[in-house]
């Protein structure tokens, strides 16, 4: 899951160019909004993790929850970044990576929630048996100094090897089985369904997201203005959400005919999508996601300051970003501390 490649990811199945809006408008708002209250503008991407946007908006906790929300599902994810950025989305599920970059380039943006966090839908193919046979060796990755870039880092750093001790080759994930088969690289950074591909020509899968947790995730953000000016909207989404993906604990099979019919993903990508990621939930978010205090990649304070400083380094961004400033911990805090008075 990562910037260049969250649209690819699963969005075959999809003809190129839909974007698909669908408003969702609740008749009884019980006094939580003004009667002239703009909707709150939501972008998704082809990513299976943010359909629970459609589960809180079929089943009505978006409606129990009094906030008024509208969907539009973007199938260019790169397209809904830049809507994002230009204003035409309040908010968007986008990779954390981005998100930070975001802030750098002036787009003010508060990281309110973790959805997700990729285990095995991001991996290392490669000719070799372990991981640590690539020393020396050339490996792919789509992009130098792409988040991609820091994927393979981690995953390296996470069996004793540097970035020193591999040579690096700029190629497009879905190019790197045939690359490593022909013996350009002899492993890459790849993500589904070119994992699938590399497997079927007897290529070995080497790491995974699994192996360097909290890597590659998945984050609700808003814009900060509408944080502030609409905080109590903003919780009654981020609650709709969780409360979403507890329907969908208890439905799983009802929930994805919900999904597919409203993404356009059959049913089995759906389920695919899913087992290849760890969903996440209040508790996780509030015990790791937004834990300033964790020293682990889990926490997207760690995870952030080590992605920022990455960027900043190699000059894709201009300074270091102020992860606590960016990261706000308090719709998270506040939902946790009522489920506790339950």
């Amino acid at each position: 899951m990562r910037s260049k490649s969250i649209d690819m990811k699963l969005c075959f199945a999809i003809i190129l160019g839909i974007v698909i809006t669908i408003p969702f408008s609740n008749s009884n708002l019980a006094g939580a909004q003004m009667p002239d209250e703009k909707p709150i503008n939501m972008a998704l991407t082809l990513w299976v993790p943010n359909f629970i946007a459609y589960i809180a908006q079929e089943k009505g906790y978006f409606d129990k929850n009094n906030v008024d929300v509208n969907i539009t599902l973007v199938q260019d994810y790169a397209n809904a970044v830049k809507g994002y950025a230009n204003g035409e989305y309040d908010g968007m599920f986008i990779v954390y990576s981005d998100a930070l970059i975001q802030d750098s380039e002036g787009v003010d943006t508060k990281v309110v929630y973790n959805i997700d966090t990729s285990y095995y839908a991001d991996a290392i193919i490669g000719s070799v048996e372990n991981l640590t046979e690539v020393k020396g060796k050339k490996v792919g990755v789509e992009g130098i100094n792409s988040f991609s870039h820091i994927f393979m880092l981690r995953s390296l750093e996470n069996i004793g090897l540097s970035e020193s001790d591999v040579e690096f080759e700029n190629i497009l994930g879905k190019d790197i089985p045939d690359a490593v088969v022909s013996g350009q690289i002899v492993a890459g950074h790849v993500y589904e369904p070119f994992i699938t591909e590399g497997i079927k020509k007897n290529l070995t899968v080497l790491s995974t997201g699994a192996d360097v947790p909290g890597t590659i995730t998945n984050v609700l953000v808003f814009h900060s203005e509408i944080v502030e000016q609409r905080f109590q909207e903003v919780m009654n989404i981020i609650k709709s959400l969780i409360e979403a993906k507890e329907d969908f604990d208890r439905n799983a099979a009802e929930d994805i005919e919900i999904m597919s019919a409203k993404s356009g993903l059959n049913k089995t990508l759906i389920e695919e999508g899913l087992n290849n990621v760890k969903f996440l939930d209040l508790d996780y978010n509030s015990q790791f996601s937004m834990n300033n205090k964790l020293n682990e990649t889990i926490s997207l304070y760690d995870s952030g300051n080590s992605i920022g400083k990455f960027y900043a380094e190699r000059g894709v961004i201009s300074e270091y970003p102020d992860i606590e400033n960016i990261v706000d911990p308090r719709f998270v805090k506040d939902l946790m501390a009522e489920k506790n008075l339950q």
